[in-house]
C-alpha cells in the first residue's frame, strides 16, 4: 500500500472517491475505520515501511475524552510511525500536537472549520503531490 487512512471514531467520511483517486495516480490505498483510541493506536502500529509511503490520520475528537495512559500510548504510536503522516481535522482543538507533544511531527495539519470533506480533499492533494 503507499496510502494509510486512518479515521476516528466519529461520522466516518466516504472515502471511495478518495481510494479511487490514489488508484488512478497508481497508489494502493488502505482504509482503516477506528472505534475508539485502541483501534487508532492498532492502526498506526499497522504501517510498515515497505508498504506505507504516507498515512492520512484523521483522529477526531478521540483524544477528548482520552486518559493520560491512552494519550501517552497514542504519542508512542506516533514516534514509532515509520512514515511520514498528515494530521486533519474539522476543528482546532482536535490538533494532536498540543495535546501529545509527539517527536514524529506531521508533514502538514490540515485544519478546515466545520468541513472534514474539505480537509480530506486538502489533505489527498498534499498527498497525491507528495507520492507523486
Amino acid at each position: 500500500m503507499s496510502l494509510l487512512i486512518l479515521q476516528g471514531p466519529h461520522a466516518p467520511v466516504d472515502a471511495a472517491a478518495w481510494v479511487s483517486t490514489a488508484a488512478r495516480a497508481g497508489h494502493s490505498t488502505e482504509l482503516i475505520r477506528c472505534a475508539d483510541m485502541a483501534g487508532l493506536i492498532a492502526g498506526l502500529g499497522s504501517a510498515r515501511p515497505a508498504d506505507t509511503a504516507l498515512v492520512l490520520l484523521d483522529a477526531g475528537a478521540t483524544t477528548r475524552t482520552a486518559d493520560d495512559a491512552e494519550c501517552a500510548a497514542l504519542r508512542d504510536a506516533l514516534d514509532r510511525l515509520p512514515a511520514p503522516y498528515i494530521e486533519l481535522h474539522d476543528d482546532a482543538a482536535e490538533e494532536l500536537e498540543p495535546q501529545l507533544h509527539p517527536h514524529h511531527l506531521p508533514i502538514a495539519t490540515i485544519i478546515t472549520s466545520g468541513d472534514r470533506l474539505r480537509a480530506y480533499a486538502l489533505s489527498l492533494a498534499i498527498a497525491a503531490r507528495r507520492l507523486g
